[in-house]
């Protein structure tokens, strides 16, 4: 399980948020996995999750479940 803070992203102008926090969130689970960010896939309640307040808001924290797939590793939402 890793908790992502998304703060940083609020720095960023209202537009760019949560595209930049999808990105944001594969990098830090690739810089924990020690793996390629291509090999990082989200899935749909997470992705659910952080585009439900919009383009503009998207949430300050995450905490996500890790799988493994073959190459891949699935980010999952924890509860």
């Amino acid at each position: 399980m890793i908790s992502i803070n998304l703060r940083r992203i609020w720095d960023y102008s209202g537009y760019a948020r949560t595209p930049k926090a999808v990105r944001f969130i594969k990098e830090q689970a690739a810089r924990h996995l020690k793996t390629s960010i291509d090999n990082i896939k989200i899935d749909e309640s997470l992705n659910v999750l952080i585009w439900s307040r919009g383009l503009k808001k998207p949430p300050r924290m995450v905490k996500v479940k890790v799988e493994k797939e073959e190459d891949n590793y699935i980010l999952k939402l924890v509860g």
